[in-house]
């Protein structure tokens, strides 16, 4: 069964001052003369289920004299079910059996709390209750070598300081690239564009229809069907174009209405939104609280392993939560105000529709034609003929002519036509008729000629006529403002569209960023509070002048990102009951995040005080800061490499006096149990220098432990130990 958690019981000082509760591997400290005195404690934690193993250390002799026998232990027979350790002095000596003689161990710190420090590494507890319980012997003699990589009291104070200003420093500028990015949170689930419907797309509908009903009129009225026929669009073209006018006009009214509604429900929530949707908008979306939570949490957790200080992200988030709330579309609805009224005035048709440069031409035309047809009656009567085809012609045109409302009345019309174009024709028919009469044979034609160019003249005339209306038609068309209504409705649509969709369609999406941002950002203002209230706390420093005082040498940057990954990790995990408030739309009432910042403090100081800085905490994330610093002390502690180096003959530290080997036995092999933290292994198979150390199998590495070293257990002498029944000496 693996160890994964080790007591200390010290009952050297007060055996009554054990823990309540007892579970797991067991360290017993006790002095050599009390092992007997202590047998029902012993005989109670080997009845105890909850331990897994028991080794007992005893320190010093039984016995202040030599016994007869030459016993330095006397144990209770309990003991054989547990691993016993023999520590005759807490110093030790330096030594290495057969090979060099015992001398006074080198360095300050008792070989004694060196072998308990081991002990408490769950691996290193478990590989010597292990190998002891296959070697003959009931009591071992430990040797131990060890070199500690923790960090330095002093350094680790120093560095705690540095990470807490780092952290909670407010100097730094805010940037504003958080407030696109939270804005676009869950955007992703937002329907493209906006679809209006209702009364505002009826009233869209209508003036589309009016000027599309006006645009094919201007194309008829070019044509034959402009001038003849009982549905003549010229009949009521211009109040068909004044009303057309008049349908974008109401279709902008329907918009600002809409815009109005809109932007005052977004500013102080009236009228409702059963008002505003009725207006002919969608109505907006359920905000999924969620993936908003989840989408803030990204970003957050992206600033922060981006080195920004909390307090710097505490002001960015609420500065994105300003910008992320809805904002009204004030200024949609000031630029639809601003492109009223719309109108559509019909402009002014062509006064003459046949033009003056026609006039020559009737004249002439009627005068050639009676020419062609000679003296007599012929000649007046086909003369007068086409004048009188020119008068009607004209006459019809000019009644034709779409007005503010409808066309030219022909009594109107009747006057101007017989001056304008019938007197030249008529002026031109008689003139010819005359001159025929008194010059006859002034044009030498046959008569068949005569007949043709009679024919040209007249056909001449309606083409000139025919081109004449098309021409005033198509300037009329032309000078009509259509396409410039057109574009401005197009305009409007736009705006009143993209106001919708940007503002009012995630409306409940961007309330619910805003208010969850801004609950993130006041619990980092309380961690940061909080951080910089009792992270003075943590690490003490000891005091000036005492051992564990700080080192002259710099620093290293990586214990620095190590202490500062871990707060920030500490903060991330501080900070955890927002995201599930925040998806539910639940406010985490004032002081939660303080408190669970206070705690998870407490917990990761009584972490580092237990398994040292190199163990990843439970709220760790990253542990590439751990892997740096890891390689840097290995590479500044080249004893580590000859601790782990070290064989079974090898120079340790042993438990006791010199006077003591004796009481050691010789003729069993000693054994031994290297260690060293898991992280060193993954640090020597990547560098490649030492592939053939991380692949050594008798190296035992530990999850939890700033240790690296070895342990010698060799056996005492059978003759050595002694068992003792009751509870007396």
């Amino acid at each position: 069964m693996e160890t994964s958690k080790i007591v200390l019981l010290d009952l050297r000082g007060s055996p009554g001052d054990q823990p309540a509760e007892i579970s797991g591997g067991v360290v017993v400290l006790d002095d050599a003369g009390s092992l007997i005195k202590h047998a029902d404690l012993y005989m109670s934690l080997v009845a105890e289920e909850m331990v897994t193993g028991i080794v007992c250390v005893a320190v010093g002799e039984s016995t202040t004299d030599s016994p007869p026998d030459g016993a330095v232990l006397a144990v209770p027979p309990v003991l054989r079910y547990t691993t016993v350790l023999w520590v005759g002095d807490e110093r030790g000596v330096d030594w290495a059996p057969e090979h060099s003689a015992p001398r006074p161990a080198d360095g300050e710190p008792d070989a004694l709390d060196a072998l308990v420090a081991a002990l408490r590494v769950p691996e290193v507890f478990d590989r010597v209750v292990a190998l002891t319980g296959d070697r003959p012997g009931l009591v071992t003699g430990p040797g131990i070598r060890l070199v500690s990589v923790a960090v330095d009291p002093g350094e680790l104070a120093e560095i705690r300081a540095a990470a807490v200003r780092s952290l909670c420093k407010a100097g730094q500028p805010a940037s504003q690239a958080l407030d696109a990015a939270v804005r676009q949170v869950d955007a992703v689930h937002e329907p493209e564009g906006a679809v209006l419907s209702g009364p505002v797309a009826a009233a869209a509908a209508e003036a589309t229809r009016r000027l599309n009903e006006i645009d094919d009129l201007a194309r008829l009225l070019g044509t034959w069907k402009g001038v003849l026929g009982a549905r003549r669009p010229t009949e009521r073209l211009g109040e068909r174009v004044t009303g057309a006018g008049q349908a974008a006009e109401t279709y902008r009214l329907h918009l600002v209405e809409l815009l109005d509604r809109m932007d005052s429900h977004l500013e102080i929530g009236r009228p409702a939104i059963d008002s505003v949707v009725e207006m002919g908008v969608q109505r907006p979306r359920e905000a999924r609280g969620a993936e908003v939570a989840s989408g803030i949490k990204s970003l957050v957790e992206a600033r922060l392993d981006g080195g920004t200080p909390l307090s710097v992200l505490a002001q960015e988030l609420r500065s994105a939560a300003a910008a992320s709330s809805p904002q009204g579309c004030a200024a949609a609805l000031d630029e639809v105000r601003r492109r009223g009224p719309l109108a559509l005035t019909p402009p002014a048709f062509r006064r003459w529709p046949l033009g003056l440069l026609t006039l020559p031409l009737m004249f002439l035309g009627c005068a050639l034609l009676a020419l062609l047809l000679g003296p007599g009656v012929s000649g007046w009567l086909g003369g007068g003929t086409l004048a009188a085809g020119w008068f009607g012609v004209g006459w019809l045109l000019m009644s034709r002519r779409p007005g503010l409302q409808a066309e030219t009345a022909p009594a109107t019309a009747r006057v101007p036509a017989l001056l304008m174009y019938g007197g030249p024709s008529f002026l031109g028919a008689i003139g010819g008729a005359v001159l025929a009469g008194r010059r006859p044979g002034l044009l030498p034609v046959s008569p068949l000629i005569a007949d043709i160019l009679s024919v040209v003249v007249v056909l001449g005339g309606v083409g000139v006529a025919a081109l004449s209306w098309r021409s005033a038609a198509h300037r009329w068309a032309a000078e009509l403002p259509l396409q410039g209504l057109r574009r401005t409705l197009a305009d409007l649509t736009r705006l009143a569209e993209e106001a919708t969709a940007r503002e009012w369609q995630p409306m409940c999406r961007r309330r619910a960023i805003a208010s969850s941002a801004g609950q993130v950002g006041a619990a980092l203002d309380e961690i940061v509070a909080g951080l910089e209230e009792v992270g003075d706390r943590l690490f003490l420093a000891p005091a000036s002048g005492s051992a564990g005082s700080p080192p002259s040498r710099p620093v290293p940057p990586e214990l620095y990102g190590v202490v500062r990954g871990d707060l920030a990790d500490l903060c991330r995990s501080a900070l955890s009951p927002v995201w599930s408030a925040t998806g539910g739309t639940r406010v985490t009432p004032a002081g939660v995040f303080a408190r669970r910042l206070k705690q998870l403090l407490d917990e990761y100081g009584a972490h580092v005080r237990s398994n040292g800085l190199m163990t990843t905490p439970a709220f760790g994330l990253d542990p590439g800061p751990r892997d740096a610093l890891t390689a840097r002390v290995w590479s500044e502690t080249p004893e580590s490499l000859t601790a782990l180096r070290t064989g079974a003959d090898g120079e340790m530290t042993q438990l006791c006096r010199s006077g003591q080997l004796r009481y050691l036995s010789t003729a069993t092999e000693p054994v031994l149990i290297r260690f060293a933290p898991s992280r060193l292994r993954r640090i020597l198979d990547e560098g490649g220098t030492h592939q053939r150390l991380a692949a050594d199998p008798g190296v035992t590495w530990t999850h939890g432990s700033e240790l690296v070293g070895a342990v010698r257990l060799l056996p005492l002498r059978a003759e050595s130990v002694r068992q003792v029944l009751g509870g007396g000496f």
